[in-house]
């Protein structure tokens, strides 16, 4: 992670905020101001900012501590949430102010506001500060944008209890105006994702830093790391560019990662399908977690993260609700889709040893679901289109011998009455799409399933049961019914678009969502 200014490199500058039309002094009033010079800063129709250097020492009891002059406006910002509550409260606004200055500026730039505390705590010749108390929380956000040019920037937030540092760094060349520009777009973005991750629960809001010109810019990514008592808690690391949109998240209660590829845009529907996709892995989602007696918590949160990466895969655009007309005729292949970018997606719950006197029985939930597609041929003409999901499940933990009784497992043998599950699930569905002379000529799907739960029940740590429940089939569904009984033959199509060409676009949109989710229920495995 790109260093930002220690927060004991501090200057000897404090800031002056107005309330109510009269200057007040961010320092303690009791604070003695030796040597003080004043600088007011006045910015278009604004309320001036009077800031007053002052002698590190003189502000140990009380105020700020700022790392340089503190005259530009991502300083205002500063030091207008420095005095938040909590440290998420520190940042609104911080995010986007920092990314808004390359409006005007596309150089180096780093600040730092330090609350100060006793003069025990600072040296009162260089105004350095202790180490920090490894009790105190600490947020690290960096993000990294590389230009198409390739010039990289460097974004960083540094947000602990005693204060706040913020660093741009600019390597390897210069920004262009446009470069500046499209880095600027992204503030609002920068802001929202970094309100997502400090807030509690954390939320996942990355879907608007993916949606830039890579033309202009050719990836961003974000680190972020969540620290307590000294002991880095949370990472979290998202990528995205012209190929690709990446999320990792690793906890003490387990890991979440999605990856989506965006490379193959023939497999892709339209943003209904796609969010009617999206709700039908939900469900599923929620059906493993509940089989497997997953954490909620980590699969909420692999939802969220889920759910964000599939919001759009069009960068520096919104997500399409429309099927142009010009399209609309040789949609219907992507109708039998997932309408869904190539992913993998899985969700790791930290294992546990709830049994001390049975070790090898572990707790644990670990579920992986993915697409694969291959694409050959012309499009609408000898098209072959094959696509693969597949799900994993292997979950396993225990449960008392009957919902009255209570589990409490220890190393005595008389409290060994439970039920020990082990599951191990595999499912997949292949679509199989065929054209010929133009002509769809074939269209099959295939779903497998390999279901196993085995059931093993102790008392007083004699097993009394051992079960295994398997469910094995295969099952293959010739689509061309469903494709025939959705009507989406091209004559009707004509006949409606010399009518009225909007009219028939919306008919047959509708229809191809239609047909889309009657695919969707026939995949459900």
């Amino acid at each position: 992670m790109t260093s930002v200014a220690p927060f004991g490199a501090v200057s000897t500058v404090a800031p002056t905020l107005p309330a109510s039309g009269v200057n007040r002094a961010v320092a303690a009033p009791d604070v003695a101001l030796a040597s003080s010079t004043s600088v007011t800063l006045r910015q278009g129709a604004d309320t001036p900012l009077t800031y007053t250097a002052q002698p590190a020492s003189s502000l140990a009891a009380g105020g700020l501590v700022w790392e340089r002059e503190a005259l530009d406006p991502v300083s205002t910002v500063i030091a207008s949430t420095i005095s938040a509550r909590t440290l998420a409260g520190r940042l609104e606004g911080v995010a986007s102010a920092l990314l808004a200055r390359f409006k005007t500026d596309g150089g180096n730039f780093s600040q730092s506001a330090m609350l100060a505390r006793s003069a025990e705590q600072l040296d009162g010749l260089t105004g350095t500060t202790q180490a920090s108390s490894p009790a105190q929380a600490n947020d690290a956000y960096t993000l990294r944008i590389t230009t198409a040019s390739g010039v990289k920037v460097a974004v960083t937030l540094d947000n602990r209890a005693e204060g706040l540092a913020v660093q741009i760094e600019v390597t390897e060349g210069e920004l262009t105006e446009t470069e500046r520009n499209a880095i600027a777009g992204l503030s609002k973005a920068f802001q929202d994702t970094v309100d997502g991750l400090s807030a509690v629960p954390p939320r996942m809001a990355f879907a608007g830093l993916a949606k830039f010109s890579t033309g202009v810019l050719s990836s961003v990514s974000l680190q972020t790391t969540t620290s307590a008592n000294g002991v880095i808690s949370q990472t979290v690391d998202f990528v995205a560019d012209s190929k690709q949109r990446s999320l990792s998240i690793k906890s003490a209660a387990g890991v979440v990662k999605v990856d989506i590829d965006i490379s193959k845009p023939l497999v892709y529907g339209n943003a209904q399908q796609r969010a009617a996709a999206v709700s039908v892995y939900l469900q599923q989602f929620d059906s493993a977690q509940s089989r497997g007696r997953g954490d909620k918590d980590l699969m909420a949160l692999f939802k969220d993260a889920f759910t964000e990466l599939h919001q759009s895969y069009d960068p520096g655009a919104a997500p399409s609700s429309q099927v142009p007309r010009r399209v609309a005729a040789g949609y219907t292949y992507r109708s039998l889709l997932s309408g869904m970018a190539d992913f993998s997606a899985s969700v790791s719950q930290t294992m546990q040893i709830s049994n001390p006197y049975k070790t090898s029985e572990i707790d644990q939930f670990t579920y992986q679901v993915s697409q694969s597609s291959s694409v050959s041929g012309r499009p609408l003409f000898d098209l072959a289109v094959k696509q693969e999901q597949r799900a994993s499940l292997s979950a396993s933990y225990h449960t008392a011998l009957t919902p009255k009784m209570q589990l409490d497992l220890t190393k005595d043998k008389d409290t060994q009455n439970y039920r020990y599950f082990q599951i191990n699930d595999q499912t997949s569905s292949q679509t199989d799409l065929r054209y010929e002379e133009g002509a769809l000529a074939s269209a099959t799907l295939t779903n497998t399933r390999k279901l196993s739960m085995r059931m093993q029940a102790y008392v007083k740590g004699e097993l009394i049961e051992d079960n295994t429940t398997p469910v094995s089939d295969t099952k293959t569904r010739n689509l061309m019914s469903l494709v025939h009984a959705a009507d989406l033959e091209p004559r009707e199509e004509d006949l409606l678009q010399r009518r009225d060409p909007a009219q028939a676009d919306a008919l047959l949109l509708s229809k191809h969502l239609l047909l889309a989710r009657s695919v969707a229920r026939e995949r459900q495995v």
